[in-house]
């Protein structure tokens, strides 16, 4: 059997050659969060890199998450805020943290709860987990091109 790190950075969701869908937004409507330790995290995140992050700078409250993404249902919610800062300038629309060349987090040590608790459905059959958490999203992401294969064109 593979390794966690394995399987989402190398065949996520089965797909080989695809990573870290549930560090990316992509097409689809999902959100990476509500972070409720989020004052925890910047001050992990501060302390591991020596610096004075503001929550505005690694997180995205509901005024600006409803905003930036007005057609998911998801950044509708207050509920689901905070939220980790999404890299708009990318494609897939990833967390600011998940380093898409290396195919990893770069806080994951020190990541928030949401994320540590985080098994989609594909990863949790993987490894013989039952679902833990109820109101994760199971649903299998659907890239750019309208598919759940990232390589089809």
């Amino acid at each position: 059997m593979s390794s966690i790190c394995d399987i989402c950075s190398n065949k996520c969701w089965g797909i080989d050659g695809y990573d870290g869908s549930c560090c990316s937004i992509e097409g689809r409507d999902f959100i990476m969060g509500p972070i409720r330790d989020s004052v925890q995290f910047v001050n992990r995140l501060n302390d591991k890199l020596g610096r004075n992050f503001q929550a505005s700078q690694v997180l995205i409250d509901f005024e600006e998450g409803k905003n930036l993404f007005p057609d998911k249902a998801s950044w509708q919610d207050p509920e689901n805020f905070p939220a980790m800062r999404v890299d708009v300038s990318k494609a897939k629309l990833p967390c600011i943290f998940y380093n898409t060349h290396a195919k990893f987090c770069s806080v994951h040590d020190i990541r928030p709860q949401t994320c540590q608790d985080y098994f989609c459905e594909h990863l949790m059959g993987e490894i013989g987990m039952e679902k833990k958490i109820q109101d994760q999203p199971s649903e299998k992401p659907v890239i750019d091109n309208g598919t759940s294969d990232p390589f089809s064109t």
